[in-house]
């Protein structure tokens, strides 16, 4: 068997004993054989830790007011198997702490974990699409991008794998609306906002509503709200109010930061139109490439932060790089299906 079968296995057999512990005390015979179970493979230990990671996450939103009343569900849940697992103190504490937080992911959130099938909805190079999801909710897909949903009846979990998309949240208070990309995760219940992912960094605008923003960490640590930086360690949601973007790099070498954005040029990729206003050139470049076969890139950082400024119609690569070139100077080195972009001293 593969390692990932062993894990998906792993995650079936965990999802089996929590709804044991769900029903009542378990017994001595029982307890043994839960232990015998996490001894018998790596994969049973992972898919724990796993789980236990997702939960904190969502965890971590649960002061939205949408989320409180499904959290509020968990709370007996939760109280019956703390006394569960301090009884079953022979397993240790972090066996015991991490039984219970995958318990609380199967109520709260846990479908990418527990639940492994789901629909992928994507878009070709200069396809643009609109979903209406199960729940009511609207999906936008800009070109060259891929979301991954999963819908349960208590969860609505998102992941965006590729590009940007939009998503107008049908309220639902009891079933909290989360967006995965890369290691954060945006939760809403009703509320208009964009992910997208760039090469850099990752950009979520709000258009209207609140949502949290949360960013995983190591297994053994609960994830925490994104930090805008200074003394005082803001968590930048706070701050994110509609007609603002909140930037978040890739790496840890530039800050997590805010900005204004223009509501109509934020979203005018929706009417296939790219609003540059002082956007970095290899920012630029990225959200061009989406529209063509013929792909853009720039080997030179100083050139990658040249800001760009104009309304380009997308899929239009060639009066983009004719634009950009003779407003900086630049070379264009062609190579077969490719355009290199370089300062022309070079």
């Amino acid at each position: 068997m593969s390692a990932e079968a062993d894990l998906k296995a792993a995650r079936e057999q965990a999802a089996a004993w929590l709804m044991r512990l769900d029903e009542g005390s378990i017994g001595l015979e029982e307890e043994l054989e839960l232990e015998l179970w996490l001894e018998a493979h790596p994969a049973n230990r992972e898919a724990l830790s796993s789980v236990a990671r997702a939960w904190r996450m969502a965890a971590e939103a649960a002061d939205l007011p949408g989320v409180i009343a499904a959290r509020a569900d968990a709370l007996k849940s939760m109280r019956d198997a703390d006394r569960r697992a301090s009884r079953a103190s022979r397993f240790g504490r972090r066996q015991a702490v991490a039984a219970l937080a995958a318990y609380l992911l199967l109520i709260v959130t846990a479908v990418f974990y527990l639940y492994p099938d789901g629909d992928t909805y994507r878009t070709g190079i200069g396809e643009r699409r609109v979903i209406a999801l199960a729940d009511g909710s609207r999906l936008s897909l800009d070109a060259a991008s891929a979301v991954e949903v999963r819908y349960d009846g208590e969860r609505r979990a998102l992941r965006l794998l590729a590009g940007r998309a939009r998503f107008e949240v049908a309220k639902d208070p009891r079933r909290p609306f989360t967006v995965t990309a890369s290691n954060r995760v945006v939760v809403a219940t009703g509320t208009a906002f964009s992910v997208e992912l760039l090469d850099a960094e990752m950009r979520v605008i709000l258009y209207e509503g609140s949502v949290s923003v949360l960013e995983d960490g190591p297994a053994n640590q609960a994830p925490r709200h994104v930090l805008l930086p200074g003394r005082s360690r803001t968590p930048a949601d706070r701050m994110l109010t509609p007609s603002t973007a909140l930037i978040v790099p890739a790496g840890s070498s530039a800050p997590t930061r805010l900005e204004a954005v223009d509501m109509a040029r934020s979203s005018s990729w929706e009417q296939g139109q790219f609003v540059f206003s002082d956007e970095p050139l290899g920012a630029a470049v990225e959200r061009v490439n989406r529209y063509s076969d013929v792909k853009l890139s720039i080997k030179d950082p100083a050139t990658a932060a040249l800001p760009v400024s104009g309304t380009f119609n997308a899929g239009d690569t060639e009066g983009f790089v004719d634009g950009v070139a003779t407003l900086y100077g630049l070379r264009q080195l062609r190579r077969g299906d490719s355009i290199i972009l370089e300062p022309a001293a070079q």
